[in-house]
C-alpha cells in the first residue's frame, strides 16, 4: 500500500504542477499575444497557438489518466488509513449501564433534535429496536446482549436495503448503532468501517457498537463526518470535536492486522474486486 501511494501522491503532483503551468502560460500568453504578433508575425503566432494546444491536450491525457486509475482507489485507501489510524475507541458521557436504560437515552436525545422515532420495527425479517428519521440523516438502534460480527453485517445490509430501497435515499448519513453488554472480538473489525455509495459517495453508512458495561464506543471517529457527529451527539451525548477525556488512546488488535494485511494490496486486486478488507 505504502509504494502505490507514493506513486499516487507523485502523479497526482505532476498532474497539479501541469495544470498550474498550462494554466499560467495560457493566462500569459493571452497577455502578450499582440506583441508576439507585432515581433514574430504569424508565423509566431501559429508556433505559440500550437505550443498552447500541446500543453491543454497533455493536462487533459493526464488528468484523464490519473482519476481513471487513481480516484476511486485514492477514496478506498483514504477509509483504510482511517481505520488503521483511529483511536481504538471513545468513552460515552452517558451514565446509564444497562442496555434498556441506555438506548432510552439516546431516544430521548433523537426526539428532542426533531428525529421521527418508530420503535419495534422489523426489518428484512430482522428487528429493530428503533429507526430515527430527520431528513437526509437516519438513526437504528439495535440492543442485543452479545454483538458477533455476522450480526453487525446482516442488520447494516438491512438498514442498507431500508435506506436505498424504503426510503429511496441517494443521498445522506446513516448511523447503526449496537447497544450491548458484551461484543465479540471479530465485531469490533468492522467498527471503522465506512459503507459509501453513489457515484459521488454521497450515502454514506457507518456502525457504532455500545458496550454499556465498559462505557465504550467502537466507531469511525478519527474524521470529521457528518456520521462522527451524529454518533458523538446522540449514541455518546458529547460535542464534536471530541475532547481528550472521550478518548481512548489504545489501538485495537484488528488495526494492526489491517495494516499488515495491506502491504499485500495490489490495484489489480482492488480493481478485480478480488481484496477483502474485513
Amino acid at each position: 500500500m505504502d509504494e502505490i501511494r507514493r506513486k499516487q501522491k507523485r502523479l497526482k503532483g505532476i498532474m497539479r504542477a501541469l495544470v498550474i503551468f498550462t494554466a499560467v502560460f495560457l493566462l500569459a500568453y493571452i497577455g502578450v499575444a499582440p506583441a508576439v504578433s507585432d515581433t514574430l508575425g504569424s508565423v509566431g503566432i501559429t508556433v505559440m497557438n500550437y505550443a498552447c494546444d500541446i500543453l491543454v491536450i497533455i493536462s487533459l491525457v493526464l488528468v484523464l489518466y490519473y482519476y481513471s486509475k487513481y480516484s476511486k482507489l485514492e477514496l478506498f485507501l483514504n477509509d483504510v488509513e482511517a481505520e488503521i489510524e483511529d483511536n481504538g475507541y471513545y468513552l460515552t458521557a452517558r451514565e446509564e449501564k444497562s442496555v434498556e436504560e441506555y438506548r432510552r437515552a439516546v431516544e430521548e436525545d433523537l426526539i428532542n433534535s426533531g428525529y421521527k422515532l418508530e420503535n419495534d420495527l422489523v426489518l428484512s425479517e430482522l428487528e429493530f429496536d428503533c429507526r430515527a428519521l430527520k431528513k437526509s440523516e437516519f438513526v437504528y438502534i439495535v440492543c442485543i446482549d452479545e454483538l458477533e460480527k455476522s450480526d453487525v453485517i446482516a442488520f447494516l445490509d438491512s438498514a442498507i436495503y431500508d435506506v436505498t430501497v424504503g426510503n429511496l435515499k441517494r443521498k445522506g448519513n446513516c448511523v447503526v448503532a449496537f447497544i450491548s453488554s458484551s461484543i465479540e472480538e471479530d465485531a469490533l473489525s468492522l467498527s471503522k468501517a465506512v459503507t459509501a455509495m453513489g457515484r459521488k459517495n454521497q450515502l454514506k453508512f457507518t456502525v457504532a457498537l455500545v458496550d454499556v458495561g465498559l462505557g465504550k464506543v467502537y466507531f469511525s471517529g478519527l474524521m470529521p463526518t457528518k456520521c462522527q457527529q451524529m454518533t458523538a451527539n446522540y449514541i455518546m451525548k458529547c460535542e464534536v470535536p471530541i475532547e481528550d477525556k472521550y478518548i481512548g488512546k489504545e489501538k485495537l488488535a484488528f488495526q494492526g492486522e489491517l495494516k499488515e494485511k495491506m502491504k499485500s494490496f495490489s490495484i489489480n486486486d482492488f480493481k478485480n474486486g478480488t481484496f477483502s478488507v474485513h
